[in-house]
């Protein structure tokens, strides 16, 4: 069971590093819409006046990065576990 979490965990991760580090100005134009949606929403954001700005594309390039080094660590993670699992009966 915790493999498979862990399996899960990393292709989650995969996804939105991959998308967020890929397509920002994707990312960014989505929150903006959002925010135009619903007024409430953008009352209440402080980060609202830095959504619109080029420094908010290099945040989300870097959490997406983020993101791709978490997959890569939690699938050596789990196929490390798995060679240690497959000698423990001799």
């Amino acid at each position: 069971m915790s493999e498979l979490l862990t399996l899960l965990m990393a292709v989650c991760f995969l996804i939105a590093g991959w998308f967020l580090f890929k397509h920002p100005k994707a990312v960014q134009q989505g929150v903006v819409q959002l925010q135009q949606k619903n007024r409430l929403v953008a009352e209440m954001n402080p980060l609202r006046n830095w959504i619109e700005k080029q420094s908010f594309l290099v945040v989300a390039q870097l959490l997406g990065a983020l993101c791709l080094v978490n997959t890569a660590l939690l699938l050596a993670m789990l196929f490390l576990q798995a060679g240690q699992n497959s000698g423990a009966g001799f």
